[in-house]
C-alpha cells in the first residue's frame, strides 16, 4: 500500500464521525468505510471481496465509554 493512500484513509478515520461504529472494526478503502462489525476476520473477507485489489486500513472504533470526542 502506498504511503499516500494510507495517510488518506488514516485521515479519514482521524476526521470522520464514527461513533455509530463505536466497538466495532471497520475497514476503509479510498476513504470510505467498505465493511464493519464485530469479528475481524469477516471484516477482512468483506473488504477483500469488494476490492479484491486494493488493501484496506482496518482499525477498531474505540467503545463510546473511550471515545475523547
Amino acid at each position: 500500500m502506498r504511503t499516500e493512500t494510507v495517510l488518506k484513509n488514516y485521515e479519514f478515520y482521524a476526521q470522520a464521525d464514527l461513533s455509530k461504529y463505536a466497538g466495532e472494526w471497520v475497514a476503509i478503502i479510498n476513504s470510505q468505510i467498505v465493511a464493519h462489525g464485530k469479528n475481524l476476520k469477516e471484516i477482512l473477507t468483506k473488504a477483500k471481496q469488494a476490492n479484491p485489489d486494493l488493501t484496506p486500513f482496518i482499525t477498531k472504533v474505540p467503545a463510546k465509554k473511550n471515545l475523547l470526542w
